[in-house]
């Protein structure tokens, strides 16, 4: 997705309309990202409004590079940093995040298959069902493709509470997944 120059332009000169248009076209990206971190709509809706509005604040940054940088890959980066921030802000969360360090195995590629196979719905809901620390740490890994160094300094934890976060993520979505589906191979093996 690029939006067009004009658009972005005009956003940055906090045209109302521009702003709505752009909102609408990214709407759709920007909610699928927060849901991988919040399971409460509202939290979602929250996360995407306050994302979109840094986007908005910031549009002159991106502006000046905008010819090196795609606007998706901009976006998502402002997307996955605020929530990477909320996660620090919230100290419940961060409480739970304090595993022993425990060295699983560290590779966990992500197969390529055919999308459609997959059932998202199912997914989801594994996905949603797993701890606040766990689910962040393993989207981090799995989905957005972060190594364990890097969030481990992202979320101020240990590379071995990294691994162990993702360890027991996949061994929960082990138990809760049907072993017949597609999926596992890509996001358990």
């Amino acid at each position: 997705m690029q939006p067009p120059r004009a658009l972005l332009e005009n956003c940055r000169n906090n045209d109302r309309k521009a702003h709505h248009d752009l909102y609408v076209m990214c709407f759709p990206l920007l909610y699928s990202i927060c849901s991988r971190y919040h399971i409460n709509d509202e939290d979602r809706k929250s996360a995407l409004n306050l994302i979109f509005l840094k986007l908005v604040t910031n549009m002159h940054a991106y502006l000046h590079k905008a010819e090196l940088v795609p606007f998706e890959q901009w976006m998502r980066r402002i997307a996955v940093n605020h929530v990477i921030d909320e996660f620090r802000r919230q100290k419940r969360y961060r409480e739970t995040i304090l595993l022993h360090d425990e060295t699983p195995d560290e590779h966990h590629p992500l197969i390529g298959e055919d999308p459609a196979d997959i059932d998202m719905d199912l997914l989801h809901r594994a996905l949603s069902s797993l701890p606040p620390a766990s689910r962040t740490v393993f989207n981090l890994f799995a989905v957005e493709g972060y190594r364990h160094e890097e969030i481990s300094s992202m979320l101020g934890i240990s590379v071995g509470t990294s691994k162990a976060h993702v360890f027991k993520a996949r061994k929960r979505l082990q138990e809760l997944l049907p072993s017949n589906l597609s999926y596992e191979k890509r996001i358990l093996s």
